[in-house]
C-alpha cells in the first residue's frame, strides 16, 4: 500500500500530495475561465470595432464562436477520452490538451484580426474543454473511491479562489492602462493578460502532470478489440448508462 493511501486511511480529512496536485489543476484552468468571461470579450469588442463591425455583429460572432467551440468539444471529447483510457496515454493526452490550450490563449493576445482571433479562440476553448474531460477521469487514479466527492469539492472551491490571483493582476494592468497610469494601450494590456493567464495555466498544471500515474486503463487485449474509437465511445456510453 502506498504512503498516500496510508495517510488517507489514518486521517480521512487530510488531502494527500497527489490529491492537492489534482486540485491545483482546477486552480490553473479556472484562471482561463475567469479571464474568458471578463476581459476576452472586451478585447474582441475592441478589435471588432476597429474592423468596422457593428455591436450586433460583434455579439453574434462572439456567440457563434462560443457555440461552435461547444459543439466541437461535444464530438471530439469522447474520442480523446477513449484514447486516454489506453495504458500510458492519459498523461500524454492531458499534457497535449493543456499545451494546446495555453498556446492558443497566448496567441489570441496577438491576433488583432477578428476572424483570426475567433478561430484561435475556438481551438483554445476546445483544448480547454477536452483537458477537463481527461482531468476529471484522473480523479479515480488520484484518490480513493470514498473520497472522490470530497476531493472534487475541494477542487471546485479552490479553483474559484485560486483563479482570482492571476485575474487580479491582469485586471490591474488593464485598469492602469485604461486610466493612462501606465504607457500601454488597453488592447496591449489585455494582450499581456493573455500571456500571464497562459503561463499561469501551464505552470500550475505541472505538479499534477509530474506526480500523476495512471492506474486504471483498458488492457492491451481490449485495446486491440476496441481499436475503433467509435466502439470505445459506444462502450463508454453503455457503462455510463449503468
Amino acid at each position: 500500500m502506498s504512503k498516500g493511501k496510508k495517510q488517507g486511511k489514518e486521517d480521512p480529512g487530510k488531502l494527500t500530495k497527489l490529491e492537492k496536485n489534482w486540485i491545483l489543476y482546477d486552480v490553473a484552468n479556472s484562471a482561463y475561465v475567469l479571464f474568458a468571461c471578463t476581459l476576452i470579450p472586451i478585447f474582441f469588442d475592441a478589435i471588432s470595432e476597429t474592423a468596422g463591425l457593428s455591436k450586433q455583429q460583434y455579439l453574434s460572432y462572439w456567440s457563434y464562436a462560443a457555440s461552435i467551440a461547444t459543439v466541437i468539444s461535444m464530438f471530439v471529447g469522447p474520442f480523446f477520452g477513449a484514447q486516454a483510457d489506453k495504458k500510458g496515454q492519459k498523461k500524454k493526452v492531458f499534457l497535449g490538451t493543456v499545451i494546446a490550450g495555453c498556446v492558443a490563449c497566448a496567441i489570441c493576445g496577438f491576433s488583432y484580426h477578428w476572424l483570426l482571433f475567433l478561430c484561435i479562440y475556438i481551438l483554445g476553448k476546445v483544448a480547454f474543454n477536452v483537458s477537463l474531460v481527461v482531468y476529471d477521469s484522473m480523479l479515480g487514479d488520484v484518490s480513493e473511491e470514498d473520497r472522490l466527492d470530497e476531493v472534487s469539492s475541494h477542487g471546485y472551491a479552490w479553483g474559484y479562489i485560486g483563479s482570482c490571483i492571476p485575474f487580479v493582476v491582469c485586471l490591474a494592468i488593464y485598469v492602469l492602462a485604461m486610466f493612462e497610469l501606465v504607457p500601454l494601450k488597453e488592447e496591449t494590456a489585455i494582450s499581456i493578460g493573455f500571456i500571464l493567464t497562459a503561463i499561469w495555466w501551464l505552470v500550475v498544471s505541472l505538479p499534477l502532470y509530474k506526480s500523476y500515474r495512471q492506474k486504471h486503463y483498458i488492457s492491451e487485449e481490449e485495446a486491440k478489440i476496441e481499436a475503433n474509437l467509435f466502439t470505445q465511445v459506444g462502450h463508454s456510453i453503455k457503462e455510463a448508462a449503468k
